[in-house]
Parts: C-alpha cells; sequence; structure tokens
C-alpha cells in the first residue's frame, strides 16, 4: 500500500520572536486596536482556490483560540498574516515542457521559439495548480505605541516587506521605515572584534562572519573565541564583520547581521519563565503572558543594541 501524504503542510511560529526586522514609524500611529482590527477584517486570509498560486490575509495572532486579528497588551499590538502557496516542483515543469517541445518539434518539423516556450510553461502550470500541493507559513509582528516601532518577526526583509505592504494596503496608508543607526554596523561590529569587546551589556558570542571587501571572500567561525589570533589575522587582512554573535545580559542570544537584523533570537529560560509564573490556565491567557514578557524584554534589548550604534541616524 502506498502511503498517504496530507493535501495541505501547515508550518507555525511560536509566539516567542526568533528573528527581528525593525522598522520606524515616522507618522503617529492613532488607530485603537478595534479600528485596526475593523481596518484588518476585509483583508483576512482565504485559503487557495484550485487555480491560485498564493495567498496572503491576515489570521488572528492567537489562531484557532482567538477571532480577533489584533492581540493588544500594555501598549502593544499583535498581528499575524498567513501565507498559503501552492509547491509546484520546477524539475516537473521542465520535464514536461522539455516533453511538449520535443512533441512540437517531431511531429511539426519546426523549432520552438522562447515565446512560444513560455506559453507552454504557462499552460502547464495552470493544469497543474489544481493538483499542487500547498504550504503555510504565518508572519508575526507587533507595533510598539510607546517606541513609534513595528518589530517583525522575519529573518528576511522581503517577508517583512510582504507584511508591511499586506498592512499598508489595510489601512490605506503606512509611513514606516527600516530602522538606520548612527554609526554603520560593519564598521562598529568589525572594531568590537578588534577590541576583543562588546559595548556594556552585550557579550561576545562564538560565532562570526567575515567579508572582504576587495574580492568578496567569506571567512565563517563557529565554536570559536572570537578573541583568537586567527580571528584578528582576518582582521588585519582587510576583512570585516557582517555577521557576529551576541549575547545580552545573559537572557538573550542572537546573530546580528550588518542591517541590523536580529537572526536565531533565543531567550533564555529565565525570560520565559516569567509568563509561567503568572499561572496562565488556558492557551490564550499563556499567549498573552508570553506576548506581555517578550515585548517588554524587547523593549529594552532594541534600546541597549541602538546605543550600540550611536543611536539611531536622523531620517533624511
Amino acid at each position: 500500500m502506498q502511503p498517504s501524504f496530507p493535501l495541505c503542510v501547515f508550518i507555525g511560529l511560536s509566539m516567542w520572536f526568533k528573528n527581528l526586522r525593525l522598522y520606524r514609524l515616522t507618522d503617529d500611529w492613532t488607530l485603537s486596536p478595534e479600528e485596526l482590527n475593523d481596518k484588518l477584517a476585509p483583508f483576512c486570509f482565504n485559503p487557495c482556490g484550485s487555480l491560485d498560486p498564493l495567498r496572503y490575509g491576515f489570521e488572528p495572532p492567537l489562531g484557532r483560540e482567538g477571532t480577533q486579528y489584533v492581540h493588544a497588551s500594555n501598549g502593544y499590538m499583535m498581528i499575524c498574516a498567513k501565507k498559503q502557496e501552492k509547491i509546484l516542483p520546477s524539475g516537473v515543469i521542465k520535464e514536461q515542457l522539455e516533453e511538449k517541445v520535443a512533441a512540437i518539434r517531431e511531429a511539426e518539423s519546426r523549432p520552438v521559439g522562447r515565446k512560444e516556450r513560455d506559453g507552454l510553461k504557462d499552460e502547464i502550470i495552470f493544469s497543474l495548480l489544481p493538483r499542487a500541493f500547498t504550504k503555510s507559513s504565518l508572519d508575526y509582528a507587533y507595533i510598539a505605541l510607546q517606541e513609534k516601532l513595528i518589530v517583525v518577526n522575519s529573518s528576511s526583509a522581503k517577508r517583512a516587506e510582504d507584511l508591511l505592504s499586506k498592512l499598508r494596503e489595510a489601512l490605506g496608508s503606512l509611513r514606516c521605515m527600516p530602522i538606520s543607526p548612527k554609526h554603520l554596523p560593519t564598521q562598529v561590529m568589525t572594531q568590537w572584534l578588534r577590541d576583543s569587546e562588546a559595548p556594556h551589556q552585550f557579550a561576545l558570542g562564538e560565532e562570526v562572519e567575515l567579508q572582504a571587501t576587495k574580492d568578496g571572500r567569506v571567512v565563517r567561525c563557529k565554536k570559536l573565541d572570537l578573541t583568537a589570533s586567527e580571528i584578528r589575522s582576518h582582521l588585519d587582512s582587510g576583512m570585516h564583520v557582517s555577521k557576529i554573535a551576541l549575547c545580552w545580559k545573559e537572557s538573550i542570544h542572537c546573530i546580528l547581521d550588518d542591517q541590523l537584523g536580529v537572526k536565531r533570537l533565543k531567550f533564555e529560560d529565565v525570560v520565559s519563565e516569567k509568563a509561567n509564573d503568572r499561572n496562565p490556565e488556558t492557551k490564550a491567557e499563556q499567549f498573552d503572558a508570553d506576548f506581555a514578557i517578550m515585548t517588554l524584554e524587547l523593549k529594552n534589548f532594541i534600546t541597549a543594541l541602538l546605543a550600540a550604534f550611536g543611536g539611531e541616524a536622523e531620517p533624511e
């Protein structure tokens, strides 16, 4: 008997953020959670139809435990967007395309031009879509009213921009921009390695990625003392830091890149246990407790991170 496979593969994310993309709100935020919920509702997620290659829309952050598209707590508003896309293996498309092209050449004794190939490829995709598997993923973000920030849980700038674009579509207008520090991250992080010391509240981890400006060489070091002589040799040869592992106050570990993107964010147990101290009895209460603790911790972390780069650059 052949194994059966589900027609839909769902990938969920923990409420605890694993990545950070930081955006500065350049206008005052005036919407209440209720008003924002009403704005998001018409742009809610709907599953892919038989011929839809992709669908993207807002979901309740609490999933099945909630009905609202906004989860608000202590001046923070969590939102969630769901992306569902059809999986069409490129190898299958290519194989069927080559078969059609070969059949035309044999039957009509003529070459198949690029434009015709593109048309055949579109026909193949159209025919495969109704039978394709689907893959879903969730993108979380929260709006920090007091700090005038939007924090997106994404390691990819494109995925973060996709969420912001959908939010902009729902609101009609959303003026925000990626946070830009006063001092270039590559220069600052490289200086940390030269000094063998991170700024106050931070400590160097055991991972770094170095790049050479001239020839683009990349050196990746893991599980290594970043004060070691071989690291200094790479710096002396003209390489600079593009990614570095950091620890903040022994409560948050992460990888920081040259775009001020925070990746592989990990909260120590001492942080997550604060939420359990509230003794939540339901999944919704647990979500609310986690959200409250996480946003408070990240508020202090983001403040310290920006200070480490001389503060935030003035907008042009």
